[in-house]
């Protein structure tokens, strides 16, 4: 059970209070300041589930129906009574909180997968339209019964209209009549209860038949209503008395129609409550940048980037920075003893963790980073602040021992207590002695616990727990400017006497204190103070190597990974290289053996033998490359085999032998499959290697371009009509390229293109440029 003061202590109420703020109903509001700690890891476990996933969807920008509802508890007490009849407002309400619950079951329904512990909420309510569907055929949105209610409530208002216009005709007759006459008073007419009347002046009163209603304060006019309609006004009174009883039977068969639905009606509300208050938590997650931290069953606590919730607020509205706090509990880490100077942040460090832990246990997600862990305790006790207590006569100190009895009395391993400037309030030595024994006790119990304190025992005695450590809050040593920031491993100094003179107290007074204070607690402060700037600077020193390194590592990484990218744009160039070189190769010999067929140099017989021979090189090329994959096959196969276990090797069946030719077979047809998904898989990568080439030679092509049209134009000059010789530069008819003759024989011209050589008959050339003289 969480202790009352604790709660007070640590401000939960205005965490309450905001969120409250954020429902949207009245009922959501009172829910909000009745959450309380939850003591089982089920129930918690749920709740904070249900407000993660309704936080998810505002942050994905999804929202939920509408599911405002005005509260109808007096609604729902009236329809539990037998024969009982409700209004028009009434059924409209509870017809209202059905619809709202109607939306919200088709919505869960919709997206189940995205809310599954939501989803847990609508297990005590189903969807119907036996609210809805009956109340809204009866009663329209404003709340008034509709004609179609029922046969005979659409005749009497018929009826009533009727009446109504007969009155209205013989009204306007009979002051025509009277005003014409000269009987009305300036007015001319009135209403008096729902009825129209003459204002007739009080000389002209026996002129007018009718019945008088009324007499103004001064009696100069008598309201009169005329004698033809009187007659009609009393059937407009009966007409209207059998319509309210005509709506009183609706209304009273419409409520015990949905009387049978009281239960779920009541659930509905209820569910409707507790989701305002779920989007009222969810919001205010948002703002205050909560998550859910993992939960944990072992009395752990690690809470990363951790930020006290209302200051962080507070500071936000006011544009001032807040700093996060790292701090972890743990089974060999227990205890923390926090020391240094006051303001250095050492009291909102303890109430950050002991506030975040009680949000927690309420349901309540948490300002941490996602990382971060936190547990479940049965108990939380606080000794935080000055608490005088003036109804009972008590001081700081003995208020102080009372609370240390209470923490006696309930202390155990499932208990995580949180002390203020523990062991201040009476004498340091003897205080501070009564602290150390305090503290031991917690300790041996198995607690889990948070303290600040300035007492050099407390420190020491820190030091020599094993399961305790002791933390500073840090400060510029140069300007003792809090740096707001928690270092767990080392004792702050207090830096009692540089505070002193930071905050104007004369120098000559802080050395006639020095001389009082004895000359070991001086050293030992010094030390402290010296510990706490090496530990500073190391801390700085650390994260600017963590940075560099950081930066290195990050370098490096980019450099594997570029050396990556060259090391395959290499092997894919070659691949590429290889695989062209080996097509030009072919298409080389196959326009060889064909050139010779055509200027019949070979016959054809010897031509096919050549051809036979270089298909048969190829393939025996292909078979070679199959024969290697099928042995790396037959050794993958091999080591499958000796990974059998026992059982398959003591199977009831006896495996029979296989058969040699189908065993070839089959790996004569792996192997084929395995060719070609390794052609595939080469084209695949010859494919991608081009896109790659045609990327970076897209420049080159440009440059290429701008040379080929400098080409053009120098080959618009004239062709020279001359004779072709050896030397000269051509190039075919209409063509571009321009290449060297290099021999001519029987009519044709073998060209020199530099990259390879072709040829073509010496009357389709056009002579570009003849030989320079002198060059051979």
């Amino acid at each position: 059970m969480i202790d009352r003061s604790a709660i007070e202590d640590l401000e939960l109420e205005k965490v309450k209070t905001a969120i409250a703020q954020r429902c949207r109903t009245a009922k959501g509001s009172a829910l909000a300041l009745r959450i309380g700690p939850y003591n089982h890891y089920g129930a918690l476990n749920r709740e904070l589930k249900q407000t993660d996933e309704y936080l998810c969807a505002l942050k994905g920008g999804g929202g939920f129906p509408d599911l405002t509802f005005e509260a109808a508890d007096e609604d729902l007490r009236l329809l539990a009574v037998e024969n009982s009849v409700l209004s028009e407002t009434s059924l409209l309400r509870l017809a209202d909180i059905s619809g709202k619950v109607n939306d919200l079951i088709d919505y869960l329904n919709q997206y189940r997968d995205y809310f599954p512990f939501i989803g847990q909420k609508l297990r005590y309510v189903y969807r119907t339209e036996g609210v809805t569907a009956p109340v809204a055929r009866a009663i329209d949105p404003e709340g008034s019964v509709r004609d179609e209610a029922s046969p005979e409530l659409k005749s009497i208002r018929m009826r009533i209209g009727a009446i109504r216009g007969s009155i209205d005709k013989f009204f306007q007759m009979e002051m025509a009549r009277c005003r014409a006459e000269g009987l009305l008073d300036e007015i001319g007419e009135s209403v008096i209860d729902h009825r129209r009347v003459l204002a007739v002046s009080a000389a002209s009163r026996r002129k007018v038949r009718g019945q008088a209603l009324g007499i103004s304060r001064t009696g100069s006019i008598i309201f009169i209503e005329p004698e033809a309609t009187v007659r009609l006004s009393r059937e407009m009174a009966a007409a209207q008395e059998e319509e309210k009883e005509e709506i009183l039977r609706i209304l009273r068969a419409l409520s015990d129609e949905i009387r049978p639905y009281a239960e779920l009606l009541t659930a509905s509300q209820k569910l409707l409550t507790e989701m305002d208050l779920l989007q009222a938590k969810a919001h205010y997650a948002l703002e205050i940048g909560a998550c859910l931290p993992a939960l944990d069953k072992k009395g752990r606590i690690h809470l990363r980037e951790a930020y006290h919730p209302i200051l962080l607020l507070q500071n936000k509205a006011q544009g001032l920075p807040t700093f996060p706090q790292d701090i972890e509990l743990n089974p060999e880490q227990r205890i923390i003893a926090i020391s240094g100077p006051n303001a250095g942040g050492k009291s909102i460090t303890l109430k950050t963790v002991g506030l975040l832990q009680l949000m927690f246990q309420c349901g309540l997600l948490v300002p941490v980073h996602p990382s971060s862990t936190m547990s479940l305790f049965e108990h939380i006790l606080t000794d935080i602040g000055d608490n005088q207590s003036i109804e009972n006569h008590l001081s700081t100190y003995s208020y102080r021992l009372k609370k240390m009895a209470q923490f006696l009395r309930t202390c155990d391993d499932r208990t995580l207590f949180l002390i203020d400037e523990f062991g201040t309030g009476s004498d340091p030595d003897l205080g501070g002695a009564l602290a150390a024994v305090f503290l031991e006790e917690f300790y041996n119990r198995g607690a889990y616990g948070v303290l600040t304190t300035h007492y050099t025992n407390i420190k020491l005695l820190v030091e020599n727990l094993p399961q305790a450590i002791n933390a500073s809050m840090l400060f510029d040593e140069k300007t003792l400017k809090p740096l707001y920031k928690l270092y767990v491993g080392q004792a702050g100094s207090s830096f009692t006497f540089e505070v002193a003179l930071m905050n104007g107290i004369p120098r000559e007074l802080i050395k006639r204190a020095k001389t009082r204070v004895e000359h070991d607690k001086i050293v030992l402060d010094r030390t402290i103070a010296a510990l706490q700037k090496e530990k500073s600077n190391i801390l700085e020193q650390s994260r600017n190597l963590s940075s560099a390194r950081a930066k290195a590592d990050a370098t490096s990484e980019a450099l594997e990974k570029t050396n990556e990218k060259i090391q395959a744009k290499l092997v894919a160039y070659q691949e590429l290289f290889d695989h062209n070189t080996r097509r030009i190769q072919l298409g080389r010999r196959i326009e060889a053996l064909t050139d010779a067929y055509f200027f019949k140099k070979q016959t054809k017989k010897a031509v096919v033998a050549e051809l036979t021979k270089l298909i048969e090189t190829e393939t025996a090329r292909r078979a070679e490359k199959a024969d290697e994959l099928l042995k790396a096959q037959e050794k993958q196969s091999a080591e499958k085999k000796k990974k059998k276990t026992a059982e398959e090797k003591t199977a009831s069946t006896p495996a029979t032998s296989p058969d040699p030719a189908k065993e070839l077979s089959r790996a004569q047809a792996a192997a084929r499959k395995a060719l070609q998904a390794q052609k595939k898989e080469e084209e695949k990568r010859l494919c991608e290697a081009e896109k790659q080439i045609e990327q970076e030679i897209a420049p080159i092509r440009e440059q290429k371009a701008e040379e080929l049209a400098a080409l053009r134009q120098q080959q618009q000059q004239p062709v020279l009509h001359l004779p072709i010789a050896p030397g000269d530069r051509v190039r075919l008819a209409g063509g571009y390229s321009v290449g060297t003759v290099d021999r001519l024989e029987k009519g044709i011209a073998y060209i020199d293109y530099g990259w390879f050589i072709t040829q073509a008959p010496i009357a389709e050339l056009e002579l570009v440029e003849k030989k320079k003289q002198g060059k051979k």
